[in-house]
């Protein structure tokens, strides 16, 4: 069984899961669901997975030393149904995706258990996080590809710079 924990601090949020085991029967029930593939547009721009669990995110960031970019989203959100036709699928997001970090995509419906424990604030919600699992950065509310652009590219940056 998975656990997934947030804990908020002055000025930081950390991201801990502990995995107390898995069994065969689980790892292939979340086999169908490990990633879901962003068709490929037309430009020819690299194809983005995105995880749908923060486990299989979190483990494939871990294994590639690669930041998290954590989006937190929901059905009937306009402003989540603006970032993913207009930001997500900026070609520039996307090869910086598929090259430099791991995409998670968490909602709800599917990730109730883990979005119950982080403050959502606002939907939606753009968290950056690294492979020991901390957050170190959080964009509430729609954000235009520019923004975007900017903060995984500071995030790139800030990584080098370690």
């Amino acid at each position: 069984m998975n656990r997934f924990m947030v804990v908020l601090g002055v000025g930081s949020l950390t991201v801990s899961a502990f995995l107390l085991g898995t069994s065969a029967n689980a790892e292939n029930s979340s086999a169908a669901q490990w990633v879901s593939t962003v068709a490929m547009p037309p430009s020819g721009a690299p194809t983005v997975r995105w995880h749908e669990s923060i486990q299989s995110g979190w483990a494939e960031s871990k294994r590639r030393s690669v930041p998290m970019v954590i989006f937190v989203t929901r059905s009937q959100c306009r402003y989540c149904d603006a970032m993913k036709k207009d930001t997500w699928c900026d070609d520039a997001i996307g090869t910086q995706l598929a090259n430099d970090f791991v995409a998670i995509r968490l909602t709800p419906t599917q990730n109730a258990k883990e979005l119950g424990r982080i403050k959502v604030d606002l939907y939606p919600m753009t968290l950056i996080g690294l492979p020991e699992g901390k957050i170190v950065d959080k964009k509430l509310g729609y954000q235009p590809a520019r923004e975007i652009r900017s903060l995984l590219a500071k995030t790139r940056s800030r990584l080098k710079r370690r």
